[in-house]
């Protein structure tokens, strides 16, 4: 029963007293015994009473979060966070997503979405001048957001404007007929975009996994025939059911300029005037089925609810009671694979509401084991195996909880760890990837174990019995000593780090975090407090505890078939096991033939037993891959040293040269405290490849270069001591092989991990380790994407255009035939040949002292023979690269020009793609001399007297041309003439033009003509030192649909000679790249990509040096129309200049169809 208080609409909002520290559940407490597990590992070394009360106490709550309530319902959440400076996200999320839609309106959500965002007035507004903004719809909510500087370009203080762009979107939509037509199409067009073999395979594993509920057939974008039948009124109705105060949250995260309780009336201001849904009077809602975990926001809940009457203001009559939202999110009901103790608790709570005549629609159910279901397509390549266990959300609340949640962490992490180690080492030529994961869901509601086993069709059995055999290794013996002492160590290194992070993580990551968070039911702690728990931790973190949680954690895949009687009574069941595989596969012999397998092979491979598994032995782990010992040797044969050494004051860029020829570029930054970057370049690239196929031809440095990366050893430290070194120091790597460069990126934590990522670069360079197994291994999976290729729309559609435009193999994947052409020598010499010659580029972005980084990089990379040249790099022979070319192809060929694909598929799709010669990135801009100062025609008034020209009272050269804004504001490219001279002209100007052409091919083709949900354009300016570049656009779409879309697509594009671009378009376009400039300057990997290639103008970028990083900002802002056109004018536009490729997937092809079809009646009388 609810009390009637009438004053509740003129109250002022109610700040949340419990403010995220979450209520007691009962049986979180170690009364129950719910530590005893963790209580007896520990009896020998703690007292009991010690154990319970340190994993009974409650974890602290983030003390800078503030929750609240406003009168009419609408919860907020704010929290000041200085990253990014000056500016702030406003995310408002509606607790309404595809699952409360009804049987006829699956998609409503998903469209009302559209509909008020688009729809809004006041977000046309605002949105642009450096504020953007978007939403999404999922199962259990619609989020609008918003990314916004707190100050804008005209000095306008944002916050109060963008809470009204919320308000209007969410509680003041106009929902006109014709935006409700616009969004049907745009929806349409989006799920044939979205309808990837990808999202495909997520539906199937989503459908099998919730068998039980309608998160399994309720997806957000719907039913397709329903949305194109809705009008208006339908989306009016689902509004107004919806869209409510009580059933929306705010989040205010950021750089506010003003302090809480300021945020706070902002948000009273704009949102008060929203008013509160009623029910009828007598109406009662359903039984909640956890009200205990409904949020963070309790206390400020309660006092809504304690006045939840609703009164009319004038006559003091009651007109029905507050709608509230929903206490069960996503409502829904589940069945889970609990261990046998807690199913039998599920039973008996149903059996206790079914006797007591309570109906919870939400009350859990128990699942049984379940069988295989198969999911099999011609567009799938490689067979995954997804094993789920579905299990309640336990709400992270107690250290016992956080305890409970880290030794999960390690035994899943040691588990995957030991997987992947017996894949390299025993089926030594065939790709295979296992994937664990153990999380909670705020989208699914409920917590999800899974294995996913990916491999190769012909080798599943085998791949799927590691994963087996793996875990229940794990599962009987448990972790060898080094193991926990390397996982747990790792973890609290990682969580250090974050801890050293805090008040340097972006606002938008803390929001989302918070956002989940509450969802779960979880504490939400700030990376101190987190790591300031986990250390208290470290002492009970032990052996035993580990391996109970393993027995828990693992039973529902290393038990499955097991008979119940038989099973460990501490592990659950899986609940869904959904097999994908191809219709077909490829042999040894690359022969395409059918493929198949059946549930019963499945549960087979999954139940056998494998004999007697035995415990695993420990791996020696060095603490250094470079023992001081030989550091010492290198530097006396050797004598390192930096013979050059500068700053760039402008920038922060430190810049050195070693002896040996490295050359180094870094900057040090508090980005992200006690974290680096670092980046490896390698000139040559596939540019240093042979034209023609051989052991070391086409392909040989991409191929050999990934092959490095698939060994994982160097020197002399095995794969498995190199992956357990870096995860222990936080170091990942990446390779990449790239048309004129080869790089190897590593991201570490300083503190040890720099050491080791110098290590492995100086290993890698110096001692590479090469092994013949690991290159099949490598060919294999290019084979593989080969296969996925021309099964996948958009990339057979890609590669169509790449064989048509490029006349060079080497811009393109190496095929079959020139994979096997490939050997180890030859794949080794390839790679080799460009260490030796380099010169090398190395670039550090991170929290590092630059007097110890010095003297690390001398004794590490100065000691370096690159490639096992011993003499400087610069003294060797420089490669012989062959320039990267663009096809030779007759304007009137129209078979290379226009082509027309036909791909099988189930379902109907389409994509094009359009692409033809562009400028390249360093090409200098056309810049018409400057006559000399006594030539200059100057115009004169009536008495003879000289009238300054525009440029010269601005104190430039008379005839030049001035950007007059960015003159007023200091810039030192406002003159044309100097401008245009900066290396960087051709590309901000190719850059702002992307944007400008961008936001005109979603305002035609998509808004305006409904024909595509997805169009864009880009300039491939990836090359820097090449002539085969090119501009691609991508246009998506229906069979239907498509030629229109593209036809469309290419109307604006060539429309720019006619429509010229416009000043605001220009500002907009500025405003996007200067912001997500400034926001990148936060991270480690932007600087490095700002620094690449600075050290390398000779042999890769000649054009670039440090000083176009301080000119970069300038440049956009003094850019011009003109300066765009000029970009523009290089663009190969007309029809014998570009190509275009169309493919339509469905069931028929339309050629034949349409050859098939009956004569028209036109057609018979011609």
């Amino acid at each position: 029963r609810r009390a009637a208080q009438p004053a509740v609409l003129a109250a002022a909002s109610k700040p949340d007293p419990s403010a995220g520290a979450g209520a007691k559940e009962p049986g979180s407490s170690a009364g129950d015994g719910r530590w005893n597990s963790v209580v007896r590992a520990l009896a020998d070394v703690m007292e009991p009473s010690e154990v319970t009360s340190l994993l009974d106490e409650e974890l602290p709550a983030h003390a800078d979060i503030h929750r609240g309530r406003l009168p009419n319902g609408l919860r907020y959440v704010v929290l000041p966070n200085k990253t990014p400076g000056d500016r702030f996200e406003a995310h408002l999320e509606m607790h309404v997503g595809s699952v409360d839609e009804r049987e006829d309106e699956q998609g409503l959500a998903h469209l009302v979405e559209h509909v008020t965002f688009l729809g809004s007035k006041k977000r046309d507004a605002w949105l642009g001048s450096g504020t953007r903004g978007n939403a999404y719809t999922d199962f259990h909510h619609t989020v609008f957001h918003v990314h916004s500087p707190t100050y804008n370009k005209d000095s306008t203080y944002m916050i109060p404007n963008v809470l009204d762009i919320l308000y209007d979107v969410a509680f003041n939509p106009q929902l006109l007929d014709t935006r409700v037509a616009k969004e049907k199409k745009a929806v349409l067009a989006e799920a044939q975009m979205m309808n990837t073999i990808e999202y495909r395979v997520d539906c199937q594993l989503l459908q099998h996994l919730h068998w039980d509920n309608n998160l399994g057939c309720r997806f957000p974008i719907g039913k397709l025939d329903q949305v194109a039948q809705w009008d208006a009124e339908k989306v009016r109705q689902f509004h107004e059911r919806w869209y409510f105060p009580a059933n929306a949250t705010l989040y205010v995260v950021g750089d506010f300029h003003a302090d809480v309780a300021g945020v706070v009336e902002m948000i009273e201001q704009a949102f008060g005037a929203a008013s509160p849904a009623t029910h009828e009077p007598g109406f009662e809602g359903p039984v909640p089925a956890n009200p205990e975990s409904t949020s963070v926001f309790e206390g400020a809940t309660k006092a809504y609810d304690a006045a939840a009457a609703a009164v009319d203001g004038e006559t003091g009559e009651t007109v029905g009671e507050f709608r509230e939202r929903h206490s069960v999110r996503p409502p829904v009901q589940h069945a889970y694979g609990c261990p046998p103790s807690a199913a039998e608790l599920i039973r008996r709570n149903a059996e206790a509401a079914k006797a007591a005549g309570v109906v919870d629609p939400y009350q859990p159910m128990v699942a049984r084991e379940s069988g295989v279901q198969l999911f099999q397509h011609e567009h799938l390549s490689h067979v995954s195996f997804n094993i789920f266990s579905k299990l309640p959300v336990l709400p992270l609340r107690h250290m016992g909880d956080l305890h409970r949640t880290v030794n999960q962490r390690i035994a899943l992490l040691v588990l995957q760890s030991r997987i992947q180690s017996r894949y390299a080492e025993l089926d030594h030529e065939h790709y295979k990837r296992c994937e664990l994961d153990h999380s909670d869901s705020a989208r699914e509601g409920c917590t999800v174990s899974t294995v996913t086993v990916t491999c190769e069709p012909l080798h599943w059995k085998y791949a799927l019995q590691v994963a087996v055999e793996e875990a229940r290794r794990l599962k009987q013996y448990g972790l060898t000593s080094g193991e926990l002492t390397r996982f747990k160590s790792a973890m609290m290194r990682d969580s250090e780090q974050l801890a050293q992070q805090a008040g340097f993580v972006p606002s938008l990551e803390n929001l989302d975090f918070v956002m989940e968070h509450d969802a779960l039911g979880h504490v939400v702690m700030d990376q101190v407090q987190g790591h300031e728990a986990l250390v208290r931790l470290d002492d009970v973190i032990c052996l035993e505890g580990v391996n109970e949680v393993a027995r828990e954690l693992l039973g529902f895949f290393a038990e499955y078939g097991t008979a119940p009687e038989d099973r460990d009574p501490v592990g659950g069941l899986t609940t869904a096991i959904v097999a994908c595989v191809p219709s077909t596969t490829t042999d040894n012999e690359g022969v395409e033939v059918p493929f198949s397998i059946t549930e019963e092979e499945v549960i087979q491979v999954l139940s056998a037993d494998y004999g007697e598994i035995e415990a695993m032995e420990d791996v020696f782990v060095p603490d250094e891959l470079l023992s001081e010992e030989e550091l010492d040797e290198l530097v006396a044969q050797r004598a390192p040293s930096i013979v050059s050494s500068t700053v760039d004051e402008a920038t922060g860029v430190h810049q050195r040269v070693l002896s040996n020829g490295i050359r180094i570029n870094y900057r040090v930054t508090n980005n992200e405290p006690g974290s680096a970057f670092l980046r490896l370049v390698v000139p040559g690239g596939r540019t240093a490849e042979s034209t023609a196929p051989g052991p070391g031809g086409i392909g040989a440095a991409a191929v050999g270069f990934r092959t490095l990366q698939e060994v994982g050893a160097v020197g002399q430290w095995s794969r498995k001591q190199v992956e357990l070194i870096t995860m222990q120091n936080l170091v990942m790597f990446e390779v990449e092989p790239e048309a004129e460069y080869l790089f190897l990126d590593a991201a570490f934590a300083v503190k040890g991990g720099l050491r080791t990522t110098l290590e492995i670069v100086h290993l890698l360079c110096s001692r590479p380790v090469w092994d013949a197994n690991a290159l099949e291994r490598v060919k294999d999976i290019y084979r593989m994407f080969e296969l996925n290729t021309q099964r996948n729309l958009e990339l057979l559609t890609h590669d169509k255009v790449n064989h048509a435009v490029f006349g060079d193999r080497r811009l393109m994947d190496p095929s079959r035939e020139e994979l096997s052409a490939l050997d180890l020598d030859g794949v080794t010499a390839a790679v080799e040949a460009q260490l030796r010659a380099g010169p090398l580029e190395v670039n550090i972005a991170g929290d590092v002292d630059p007097a110890e980084l010095d003297a690390m990089l001398v004794r590490f990379l100065g000691t370096a023979a690159p490639g096992g040249a011993l003499t400087p790099q610069l003294d060797v022979a420089p490669l012989d690269l062959t320039p990267l070319t663009l096809r030779d192809v007759a304007p009137k060929d129209k078979q290379t020009r226009q082509q027309r694909l036909w791909l099988r598929d189930s379902d109907e799709r389409a994509c094009a793609v359009l692409a033809g010669p562009g400028p390249r990135m360093w090409a200098p801009m056309r810049n018409p001399p400057l006559p000399p100062l006594d030539e200059v025609d100057v115009p004169v008034d009536l008495d003879g007297n000289p009238i300054p020209t525009p440029a010269a009272l601005q104190g430039f050269h008379p005839a030049d041309q001035v950007n007059a804004a960015a003159a007023a504001a200091g810039n030192p490219f406002a003159a044309r003439s100097v401008r245009r001279a900066n290396p960087l002209a051709t590309f901000v100007a190719g850059m702002l033009l992307t944007e400008v052409i961008g936001g005109r091919l979603f305002t035609t083709v998509r808004d305006a003509l409904g024909l595509t949900y997805d169009c864009n354009f880009q300039l491939a300016f990836g090359l820097q030192n090449s002539d085969a570049t090119t501009f691609r656009l991508v246009v998506t779409s229906t069979p239907a649909k498509i030629d229109d879309a593209l036809a469309a697509a290419i109307r604006v594009l060539r429309g720019f000679k006619q429509q010229r671009v416009t000043q605001r378009e220009v500002e907009r376009a500025r405003m996007t790249l200067l912001t997500r400039h400034e926001t990148e300057l936060k991270t480690n990997a932007y600087w490095v990509d700002l620094m690449q290639y600075t050290a390398l103008g000779e042999v890769l970028a000649p054009a670039k040096d440090v000083s176009c990083i301080a000119d970069l900002p300038a440049m956009y802002e003094a850019a011009t129309v003109e300066d765009l056109y000029e970009v523009y004018q290089q663009l190969g536009l007309d029809d014998g200049e570009v190509f275009t490729c169309v493919t339509v997937a469905g069931k028929e092809d339309p050629a034949l169809a349409a050859a098939a079809a009956p004569p028209t009646a036109a057609g018979a009388a011609a």
